[in-house]
């Protein structure tokens, strides 16, 4: 590839026009910034707050499972976990041919 003008490129880093400049008006007052958060937006933070100090790991649930577990008590129905992976949507549920 041959590029035989280059001199166009050097255009770009000519001094630009500026636009649309503001002018300040004399007596106007200048306010400070104000941010206004919704109720929703409120409520939104306060659950991330919770969900951010909830620990990942429920460690005394995880010592209930082991015990029950490893004594052979806990025998998880395999029709009742697809049942709830489909109504999360996790799953999506197919026609077998």
């Amino acid at each position: 590839m041959k590029i035989y003008d280059v001199t166009k490129v050097y255009g770009v880093y000519d001094a630009q026009p500026v636009a649309g400049r503001s002018v300040k008006k004399p007596g106007g007052s200048v306010g400070a910034d104000k941010l206004v958060l919704s109720k929703d937006a409120i409520d939104f933070q306060a659950v991330m707050k919770g969900l951010k100090e909830a620990p990942d790991i429920r460690a005394e649930k995880v010592r209930e499972f082991a015990a029950k577990y490893e004594a052979g008590d806990h025998l998880a129905d395999t029709r009742d976990i697809a049942e709830a992976l489909f109504k999360s949507g996790a799953m999506k549920k197919t026609q077998s041919p």
